[in-house]
C-alpha cells in the first residue's frame, strides 16, 4: 500500500528574534513521508528515516538514532548513538497486553513492563502504567490539530508505588507524531517538549531547518 505524505504547503511569514522566515503550514495527509523534519522547543532536530510496520526510525543532528512505536505511549524502543560513540540501549515490553489501550483497544488503563538493556550487556526491567485521558487540541505553527492525551507513570521496581517518572503525552493522529511531552522526575524540574515545525522533505534544506532552530533560541 502506497504511503499518504504530507501534502500542499502554504507559506505564512514570522518574524521572530528580528528574522523573517517563511514558515509552512503542510496541509497533513495521513503517513509522514520519509525524509521529513521535526523541529522541536528544545532546539533538537530529527528526520525521519525508515518506516516499520509498527515502528519509525529518526536521526538526530548529532546522528543519534531513535526507534518509536507505533503506540505513542510506549517508550523509545531504542536509542543508538553514533558508531564511534558508547551507549545507547533498547527495550521491549515483557509483559502486558500495551496494544488495548484506547483507541487501539477498549481498555482506559494497561500495566506493562519494559525490559531495557544498554549497549554494554547491563539490564533493568521498568514497570509502567499508562491511561487514555481523552482528546485536545495542540498548535503546530499555524494550524490546530486534534490530540490524544496519555498519562504514563513509572513505578520504581522494588516498591511498585514508588514514582520514578511521570510522562504526559500529547499525539496528534494525524499526521502522526508526538506535539507535545511533559516529563516529571521527582527531586527535579518538570521537562516540557513541543513540536515547533513539522517540515516536508521537499522543505527540510540546511538553511531552512538552521534559520528555524536559531529562531527558537
Amino acid at each position: 500500500m502506497a504511503k499518504k505524505g504530507i501534502g500542499s504547503v502554504k507559506l505564512s511569514t514570522v518574524i521572530l528574534a528580528g528574522v523573517a522566515l517563511s514558515t509552512a503550514a503542510p496541509l497533513y495527509a495521513g503517513e509522514l513521508p520519509l525524509g521529513a523534519v521535526a523541529i522541536y522547543s528544545n532546539g533538537q532536530v530529527r528526520k525521519l528515516v525508515q518506516q516499520g510496520p509498527d515502528w519509525t526510525l529518526w536521526e538526530s543532528a548529532r546522528k543519534r538514532l531513535y526507534k518509536e512505536s507505533y503506540l505513542p505511549y510506549l517508550p523509545t524502543l531504542e536509542y543508538r548513538r553514533f558508531p564511534a560513540e558508547s551507549g545507547g540501549y533498547t527495550q521491549r515490553v515483557v509483559a502486558g497486553d500495551v496494544a488495548q489501550l484506547v483507541p487501539f483497544g477498549d481498555r482506559r488503563s494497561v500495566d506493562f513492563t519494559v525490559d531495557r538493556r544498554k549497549s554494554d550487556g547491563t539490564s533493568d526491567q521498568r514497570q509502567w502504567r499508562c491511561s487514555y485521558e481523552g482528546t485536545g487540541r495542540e498548535s503546530l505553527m499555524d494550524r490546530s490539530l486534534g490530540v490524544q492525551l496519555y498519562r504514563c507513570t513509572r513505578f520504581a521496581a522494588t516498591s511498585g508505588s514508588e514514582i520514578k517518572e511521570l510522562r504526559e503525552i500529547s499525539y496528534a493522529p494525524d499526521p502522526g507524531i508526538q506535539v507535545k511531552e511533559t516529563v516529571s522526575r521527582p527531586g527535579r524540574e518538570s521537562e516540557v517538549t513541543r513540536l515547533e515545525y513539522l517540515l516536508s522533505p521537499q522543505e527540510a534544506s540546511y538553511e531552512r531547518i538552521a534559520d528555524l532552530v536559531k529562531a527558537l533560541r
